[in-house]
């Protein structure tokens, strides 16, 4: 077995958490995400049993993410292969969503993501439309996977996001950090 398929089915530690943590935060901040706000966001690593993801309670929450193998983690968030730092930009979208939910409930993210932030009405995926195929899922993934990308990026389009309604959501998303930074609560 190669050393690469070894580290697969290792199990995430405390240790990898809080450096992809670490990583992850300094990407929100260097794009403008990151603020009071989002500094009350704890992760936790959880039990697989466990609920993981985004836990939202009224306007806090918290992010579990579940002590399994990277490999088992990829097959719940239904990518061939995920890095922490990945889902970890994917939770944090949910967070940047919840706790700024005043820029998210607006005709802007409607008109841009197709539906409300709130449905959970899914969509045929659609290479052109979609960056992934959960971002079909609903328009919630939809922005959190696109979210994921544009912090995976460093905000650069790749070629293959090029598209007129990739590039509309992708900046929807810069323009939500630029609201964010400047305080905005809505559009």
């Amino acid at each position: 077995m190669s050393l690469l398929k070894q580290l697969d089915y290792q199990i995430v530690t405390i240790r990898e958490l809080e450096y992809a943590n670490d990583l992850v935060i300094d990407e929100l901040e260097t794009f403008g995400f990151y603020d009071e706000r989002m500094a009350s966001v704890e992760v936790y690593l959880a039990w697989a049993g466990d609920a993981f993801g985004w836990q939202n309670y009224g306007s806090d929450g918290h992010i579990n993410i579940p002590a399994i193998s990277l490999a088992r983690l990829s097959a719940l968030v239904g990518y061939e292969k995920a890095s922490l730092r990945d889902v970890l930009r994917h939770e944090y979208a949910h967070a940047v969503a919840d706790t700024h939910r005043g820029l998210m409930r607006s005709r802007r993210f409607s008109t841009v993501f197709g539906r409300s932030h709130g449905s959970e009405e899914s969509s045929k995926y659609d290479k052109s439309a979609h960056v992934t195929p959960y971002s079909a899922a609903n328009p919630g993934e939809d922005f959190a996977e696109v979210f994921m990308k544009f912090l995976k990026h460093s905000s650069r389009i790749p070629r293959r996001f090029r598209t007129p309604a990739i590039a509309r959501k992708w900046g929807f998303v810069k323009d939500l950090a630029s609201a964010i930074r400047s305080g905005k609560r809505r559009w």
